[in-house]
This record gives structure tokens, C-alpha cells and sequence, in this order.
């Protein structure tokens, strides 16, 4: 690898770099940060890694980011990918046609189905053979390129995939640095590129002129600093400029004179060449430091082989490289040097004509923005135009990017003109669009709260609702409503409701939540925009529900999933109809139905992007409730993840918690106890959140499996009474049956007869569901003692599908027919709650049914998980299973995940799961024991 390369010295750099090629070899993932200063040897290592990975047959994918195209989405991967529309490849083709499809229905999505499309396409390269993916200079790197880069190493850990990337160590932004913290957290490498010693200075010149640099020579050596493509430059120009003699076996400098930095170097080298010459390396660096021949001879006015002919002198003094049809710059530093040798104006107007010449030429917006963004100044309205237009281009492509053009484009404007308000618009819209939610908000209050163009207030104050409803401030979303909505008209009127209707709900307050949508559903009726009734319908089934009235929620869902279907007018708007029937359905004890919701909502081209993680994480709920847990702890894990990266923390805290009842039941103390320190804090401020019941039972097992009964109970309680304050009755038929097992055993009988009248309110609510009404029952046993009132629960608990209803009906019936001495029939029950505990692998309830059945005299055999022994081929789970013969077929995660209605978090889950349990390492040995074990 050195002596291919001229690398001098980085033995222990070298060596990381072996191993993991080695690595990818054998198939096995890794992740490789290579840092340094410009010139110090990322690039030289780079090749090094790619030629020995050259005779193992391995697939290289290797781009390089560049200092103006960081307003080109995906630039950085596209390039790497080979991404064009001619590609030969139908799917690099057809990633390369969505990049460049520009906007359409759920086109703010885009940026995902990018991801996914580019994460599946690397992940069938893997399966053909190992990859090798170098990302060079992500220091330049577009936000986009970025995260799809994040989102592979996240995605593919189990895949023969080797990222590896090259960076400076300034500057960084903010995405950068999430993408070495990701690659950090996948147990990525990092090897910092320090100068080279004087020692290996000198070896690397005795290289490359056949003889020791003299005690002269030496000298000017270390003006390098240990950087060898400086110490490189200094040789050739010595070299060139004929300042070097043999001294018998070494080599002299004639003169001691030198350049004091490489940038010096490459301008005093530019004045042994023709004006021709020089006016074409000033426009080509103008372009960048990788120019396409035919756009630099636009830019000149002068045809290729004109161009071509000019820049031969630099070629000759090896300031360039040969590259085909582009001319490139032998060193990101040899660019940069000729681009800052060119004085202010004249870069300037550089910039500005490359732009001019490429607009005519019949480039794309985003194609010459970098160049705009460069070469205009105050006052360039074409310029402004241009840079909206691509703002336009890149919103659906990435937010972030969209923003900065637009920002830049707002800069260009004088004080005064009458554009300004609505490209202040444009910028807020852009903002939260992309995430920007706290500065976009404070973006459209700052410009509403002074004069501004009366045909910007509206569109303003539409935008900052959707940011207010975001951030959860409540209470200046509803003055603001109450302030504009007179103001709006009814199209208007109805997402602005429809907002206030989710923030008044989520925020404790469902009855005001169902007062504005019913007013929001009212007019988007009367506006015969299926769109909007649809808007409407979800919000008002949301608050509905929230009140414990979930039949009549699932009523609305099912109109609002009707209009969907049938309407031309609801693909446009972020809804996702399927995803809210099919929480209505689970609602309603009808989980079967719900799934099948959930699926609908996922192959929704357009919506799922929307509402991924809320679809994901409704399907993982409906799985740890029926108690098939094996599936439910990688659907949840996915499901938080996916939230992770959305940003939505209660989704978050809802994956944690219904971990920590799987991990608290199945007797992982250790486990539940870390889970529940992160859902801590969720509880500890004075208002509870929205979703603060899922958090209290989750926190209330862990704590009374540790002795702490009281903790639990106040607990509880205190989450009944914020919710019962506010009139939600969601979470009351979960937080019911142990607040009162635990205000019974600690002498608190009047709060356990008060949350049984509650509960038996929210059965009249909800007539139609099972569980309510067992609840309800169950409850009213436990504080009246009355077994038989128990035994009815049970019944009705039996006709759900609901693991932990059915169980603790079981139970607490259970216990109060053994205080009425019908221990056969208490028996019966215990044993029944012991078979559904040890079939969803719940040890600890488990233990805990078998002592009371010994003390009862039941002595029932140890029946254990059903899937039996933990490891090898019959130790998978049925779903762990499926993705196995999916995976050994050849199909992708991405693949697998839409044959199985999962995310390819989960399938990342479940295959971890399965190498562990088969003691495999990689997809191929995986699809050897699976063909064995099918036979």
C-alpha cells in the first residue's frame, strides 16, 4: 500500500485501514473517520484503501464533495452512487429522475423516499458483494448527502458495508457533526493525520529525487511542517525551476530561497505562465475545483478544444490533473490559492458571469445558486429570482439547503423594497419546512408584529400557527387564533381550528380540543373540500377519543378514511387517514382491523413519510398489547428510533415505556431500571404531558417491583387526577387497575371507590368496547370484593386480544375467590394468567402466578417460552423466522421491511436478534443455516 502511493511513514494508520478492509472481507460492517489539515495525506490513504480492496473483488463507491455545490442535494451522493438519469442501471436512473422530478404531491417527503431508495440500493450492492463507500471532504458536504450517509451506517450495521470519510478538522457544521457522532456510536474508527515527523519529511523527498536532501535542502524541508503535499509542491517547483544538484549520493538546493507557504508557491508559479493561460485558470477556479470542460467554455466564450489548448501550460506545471471531460485542480489547496490570488471585484464578477453564462447555457437554478450566492451584491434582482427559483427546486430535496438560498436571496435585497415581506415569507415557510421550527416561528412573529405587505399577513400567520402548534405554546396559539380567525376566510379558518385543536387536546383540554374541531368540521363542510373535512374528521376524532368516547371516534375515522379514498383533493395535505382509523380501531378493541390500517398507512407512497414514526409506533403498541412481545421490543426500538430522528419526543417516551413493562415483566430488573431513569424526567415537571399515562404505568411497575408501593401509588394517582381535571378518560382504563389494587392494599378505599365510579362512567361512554367495560368491572370487584363482578370482567377481558387486561382480570379475580373460598375457581384463573404470561415469555408475572398457586396446592409443570430454546434455529421467533428466509431469498432490509409491514429498523433489530441466536456474522452464512435448516 505505501509504495504505491509514496505514503511515508502512517504505519498504525495503515494498519487500521488493513484491518478494516480485512473486515469487509469477510463481510462484516465497519467505519472509518479520516481526519486531517489539507495536504496532510487523507486522500493519499483513501487509495491506499481502495487498491487493496481492488483484488478481493470488493465494490467501490467513492465521491468527493466540493466548496460550491454545497446547494446540491444529494451532490455528494450522487456522485458516489453514479446517480444520472442516463445511468445504465434503472435504479440509479430512477433516483437520479425523483432528485430532478421537482415538486408534486407529497413532494415534502421527497428527501425520505430519496434516503430509503439510496439506503436500499447500497444495501443490494452489499448483497452482491462487499462495499466499500468513501466520502471524501464532508467538510463541503451538502446536509442531504449527509444524512442519507448517517441513515447507512444506521440502517446497514449488519451489512459487508465499510463507510469511510475524510475530513478537516475546521470547519464543521452542525450536520457534520452529527455524522461523525453517528459514526462514532457505530463503533467507527478514527484516525487523526498529524504532520510528518522531519525524519519521514526527509524520507518522502529521498523518495522522490533518488538521493538524501542535503543539510540545505533539509532546511527548507521543515518550512513544510510535516506537510507532505507542501513539502511535494516545494520539490517540484525546486525540480522545475532546475535549483536542485547532486552532491554524490544526495541532493542540494542551489539557492536557499523559498516560497514560505504552499499558496505563495502556486502564485509565483502562475506568473510563468501566458495571460491566455492564467484568465483560464481564474475562470476555472471560479468554477470550482472539478470543472466540466463544456461549462468552463461557456463561462470563456470559447469552444473545448480552445480551452483545452489554453490550459496546457498549467497542466504542464502540474497544476491540474487530466480528468476526462473536466478540468481538475491537482489539490483542493492548489485551488484555493488561485482563487484567492484573484483580487475581491474581480472573483466577484467572476462568479457573477459563470452564473450568467450557465443560466444561458440552460443550467438548473441550483445548478448556478453557489455561483449567485458568490457574485452578487445589493440590488441584483436576477439574481434574487434565480436564487428563489432554487429555493423552490431544493425545498422538497432539503429543507436546509432551500433556507440558506433564501436567506442569501433576502440579503441581496435593498432596505425598502417592496419584495422584502414576501421573501420573508418565503423564509419562514422554508424554516419550518425544514425543521427550523423555533427560529421560523420567531421569524413570522417578528415581521407580523411590524408593518408589513398586506398579502403576506395571512400566509404569515397560517405559517406561524402550524409553528406554535409544534412547539406546544399553547397559549399564545389560541390569542393568536382568537386575534386572526375572523380575519381568515373558511378554507383558511379550518387548518388554523384544526391546529388549535390538537394543541387544546395534547395540552389537557379535550373538550375544547372537540369544540374547535367540530367549528373547523362545520365549515370544511360547508367549503365541500374533502381535504379539509378530512383535516377536520382527524382532529375531532382525536379529542373525541381522548374523552373515552371511542366508538364515536371510530365512527369519524371511518368517514374520514372514506372521504380519503375517494377524494382527489387529500394527497396534497399531511394527513394520513389509514394511520388515524387504525388508532380508532385499537381504541375499539378491533387490533386485527387496526394492523391492517397500519399496513394501508405504510404503502401510502406519499403519506407515510408524514407519519412513519406515529405508524410504526401504533403497530409496535398493538404488539406488546396482545403480548407478542418477541416482535413488539424491535418494533418499539424502531419505533423510538424513527422517532429520534423525526424529532417527536413523546413518541419517544411511549416506545420507552412500553419497554420497560416488557423488561419489568420479563424479570429484567437492570434493564427496566435503566429505561426507566430516561422516562423520568417525562413526569417530573409540575404539568404532565400528554402521554404521561403510559409513562406512570410503566414507572409505577418498575418502582413496586423494587418495594417502593408508595411511589407507585402517588404516582398513579397524580396522573388520574391531571387527567380527570381535564376531562381525558384515555388512559384510565390502563392506570384504573392498579391505582386501585394499590389504594386497597395501602388503606386509600375511598380513591379506589372513586376511580371505580369513574371507570364505570367511561363504560357508558364507550358501550361498544370490551375492555372499557371489563376495566370497569374488574375495579368495581376489586372495591366491593365481589367476586363475581370480577368474573364477569374476566369474560369480557377474554373476547379482546389484550394480554395484560386478561391477565390481571385472572389475577384479581382470582384473589378474590380465594378470600371466598372457591379456590378451585381461583385456581382455574391462576393458571390460565400463567399459560398467556409464559407464552409471551413474562417470567417474573410468571414466578409470581406459580407462588400463588403453591400456595394454593397447585403444582402446574414448567412449561416456558413458547418458542422453547433461545438459541439456534428453533429459538427464533416466528417474525425472526420470516425475515430470515427474506433475507437468505436475497431481499434487502428495505425489502424485507414492506414484505413484512415493518421498518428496516425493525428487520435491523430482528436480524441482530438472529445472528446472535445462530452465531452467524454475516447475511451469506446466515442464508447457509437457514437453507440447512429448511433442508
Amino acid at each position: 500500500m505505501a509504495a504505491a502511493h509514496g505514503l511515508v511513514g502512517r504505519l498504525d494508520e495503515l494498519a487500521t485501514a488493513e484491518t478494516a478492509i480485512r473486515s469487509l472481507v469477510a463481510r462484516r460492517a465497519s467505519a472509518l473517520v479520516v481526519e486531517g489539515e489539507a495536504g496532510i495525506g487523507k486522500t493519499r490513504l483513501v487509495e491506499a484503501m481502495v487498491e487493496a480492496a481492488q483484488p478481493h473483488g470488493l465494490t467501490v463507491l467513492r465521491g468527493q464533495a466540493h466548496p460550491f455545490e454545497r446547494s446540491r442535494p444529494f451532490g455528494l451522493v450522487s456522485a458516489a452512487l453514479g446517480l444520472r438519469r442516463r445511468a445504465v442501471d434503472p435504479r440509479r436512473a430512477a433516483i437520479a429522475a425523483l432528485l430532478s422530478g421537482g415538486a408534486g404531491p407529497g413532494s415534502g417527503e421527497l428527501h425520505y423516499r430519496v434516503v430509503e431508495e439510496v439506503v436500499d440500493l447500497v444495501e443490494s450492492s452489499c448483497a452482491d458483494r462487499p462495499v466499500l463507500l468513501v466520502a471524501e471532504d464532508v467538510h463541503w458536504a451538502d446536509p442531504a448527502s449527509l444524512l442519507t450517509i448517517s441513515s447507512l451506517v444506521r440502517r446497514l450495521p449488519l451489512s459487508a458495508l465499510s463507510v469511510v470519510v475524510t475530513v478537516r478538522p475546521a470547519p464543521r457544521s452542525a450536520d457534520v457533526v452529527r455524522l461523525l457522532e453517528d459514526l462514532s456510536e457505530a463503533g467507527g474508527a478514527v484516525l487523526r493525520l498529524g504532520p510528518l515527523s522531519s525524519a519521514e519529511i526527509l524520507d518522502l523527498a529521498a523518495q522522490r529525487l533518488g538521493g538524501l536532501p542535503g543539510p540545505g535542502l533539509a532546511a527548507m524541508l521543515e518550512g513544510a511542517r510535516g506537510n507532505p503535499l507542501w513539502a511535494l509542491a516545494l520539490l517540484r517547483s525546486l525540480v522545475d525551476d532546475g535549483m536542485l544538484s547532486r552532491t554524490g549520493v544526495g541532493v542540494e538546493a542551489a539557492s536557499p530561497g523559498v516560497p514560505t507557504s504552499l499558496s505563495e508557491l502556486v502564485v509565483r508559479r502562475l506568473g510563468d505562465l501566458p495571460e491566455e493561460t492564467l484568465e483560464m485558470l481564474r475562470v476555472a477556479a471560479a468554477l470550482g475545483d472539478a470543472v466540466q470542460l463544456r461549462d468552463l467554455g461557456a463561462v470563456a466564450q470559447r469552444s473545448e478544444a480552445d480551452v483545452a489548448r489554453h490550459l496546457r501550460p498549467a497542466y504542464d506545471a502540474r497544476l491540474l490533473d487530466e480528468a476526462q471531460d473536466q478540468v481538475v485542480f491537482r489539490h483542493q489547496l492548489v485551488h484555493d490559492a488561485i482563487h484567492q490570488d484573484i483580487p475581491g471585484p474581480v472573483r466577484r464578477a467572476l462568479h457573477r458571469e459563470a452564473a450568467v453564462a450557465l443560466m444561458a447555457a440552460g443550467a438548473s437554478p441550483l445548478g448556478v445558486a453557489d455561483h449567485l450566492m458568490l457574485g452578487s451584491q445589493t440590488g441584483d434582482h436576477e439574481a434574487v429570482a434565480w436564487l428563489r427559483a432554487a429555493a423552490r427546486d431544493a425545498a422538497a430535496q432539503s429543507g436546509s439547503v432551500a433556507v440558506e438560498l433564501l436567506r442569501r436571496a433576502e440579503a441581496l435585497l435593498p432596505d425598502g423594497h417592496p419584495d422584502a415581506d414576501l421573501l420573508a415569507l418565503e423564509v419562514v415557510q422554508a424554516m419550518i419546512r425544514a425543521g427550523l421550527v423555533t427560529e421560523g416561528t420567531a421569524r413570522a412573529e417578528a415581521v407580523l408584529a411590524r408593518r408589513h405587505a398586506p398579502e403576506t399577513d395571512t400566509p404569515l400567520r397560517l405559517a406561524l400557527v402550524g409553528g406554535l402548534a409544534l412547539l406546544n405554546r399553547a397559549d399564545e396559539l389560541m390569542a393568536l387564533v382568537r386575534d386572526s380567525l375572523d380575519e381568515l376566510g373558511p378554507a383558511e379558518q379550518v387548518p388554523v381550528l384544526a391546529q388549535l385543536s390538537w394543541v387544546l387536546t395534547y395540552r389537557g383540554d379535550p373538550r375544547a380540543g372537540e369544540e374547535s374541531a367540530r367549528r373547523a368540521l362545520r365549515l370544511a363542510e360547508a367549503t365541500g373540500h374533502a381535504g379539509l373535512t378530512v383535516w377536520a374528521l382527524t382532529a375531532l376524532l382525536v379529542a373525541v377519543g381522548r374523552q373515552g368516547r371511542f366508538d364515536e371516534a371510530l365512527g369519524q375515522a371511518r368517514r374520514a378514511a372514506d372521504l380519503a379514498e375517494g377524494g382527489s383533493d387529500v394527497s396534497s395535505l399531511p394527513l394520513q387517514p389509514s394511520l388515524f382509523l387504525g388508532l380508532a380501531l385499537f381504541d375499539a378493541d378491533l387490533v386485527a382491523e387496526a394492523r391492517a390500517a397500519y399496513r394501508a398507512a405504510l404503502d401510502d407512497e406519499f403519506g407515510s413519510g408524514w407519519w412513519l414514526a406515529e405508524t410504526l409506533m401504533a403497530d409496535a403498541e398493538a404488539c406488546f398489547a396482545v403480548g407478542d412481545w418477541d416482535d413488539a421490543v424491535p418494533r418499539l426500538v424502531a419505533g423510538g428510533e424513527a422517532a429520534r430522528e423525526k424529532g417527536k419526543p413523546m413518541l419517544l417516551a411511549q416506545s420507552l415505556a412500553h419497554r420497560t413493562v416488557i423488561a419489568t415483566a420479563t424479570g429484567d430488573l437492570e434493564a427496566a431500571g435503566q429505561l426507566a431513569r430516561e422516562l423520568a424526567a417525562w413526569v417530573a415537571e409540575e404539568d404532565l404531558p400528554y402521554n404521561a399515562g403510559a409513562v406512570a404505568v410503566a414507572l409505577s411497575g418498575v418502582w413496586e417491583a423494587e418495594g417502593d408501593r408508595q411511589a407507585a401509588y402517588d404516582l398513579l394517582l397524580r396522573c388520574w387526577r391531571s387527567d380527570t381535571a381535564g376531562g381525558s378518560r384515555y388512559y384510565h382504563r390502563r392506570l384504573g387497575p392498579d391505582l386501585v389494587r394499590l389504594a386497597l392494599a395501602l388503606g386509600h378505599p375511598d380513591v379506589a371507590a372513586e376511580v371505580a365510579a369513574d371507570l364505570a362512567a367511561d363504560a357508558a361512554l364507550a358501550p361498544g368496547v370490551g375492555s372499557v367495560r371489563s376495566v370497569a368491572l374488574r375495579c368495581r370487584g376489586l372495591v366491593d370484593a365481589d367476586a363475581d363482578t370480577a368474573l364477569e370482567a374476566v369474560d369480557l377481558a377474554r373476547q379482546a386480544p389484550f394480554l395484560l387486561d386478561r391477565t390481571g382480570a385472572c389475577e384479581d379475580a382470582a384473589t378474590l375467590l380465594v378470600r371466598s373460598r372457591r379456590s378451585d375457581e381461583a385456581v382455574a384463573l391462576l393458571l390460565e394468567a400463567l399459560a398467556c404470561y409464559e407464552d409471551a415469555g413474562a417470567s417474573a408475572r410468571a414466578a409470581r402466578v406459580r407462588a400463588q398457586l403453591r400456595e394454593l396446592g397447585a403444582h402446574p409443570r414448567a412449561r416456558g417460552h413458547r418458542n422453547g430454546s433461545r438459541a439456534g434455529w428453533d429459538g427464533l421467533t416466528r417474525t425472526e423466522r420470516a425475515v430470515s428466509l427474506l433475507v437468505a431469498e436475497g431481499l434487502t432490509n428495505g425489502a424485507v421491511a414492506k414484505r413484512l409491514y415493518v421498518s428496516p429498523h425493525t428487520v435491523n433489530t430482528h436480524l441482530r436478534h438472529v445472528f446472535a441466536k445462530l452465531g452467524v456474522s454475516n447475511r451469506v452464512e446466515l442464508a447457509r443455516v437457514v437453507h440447512r435448516s429448511i433442508g
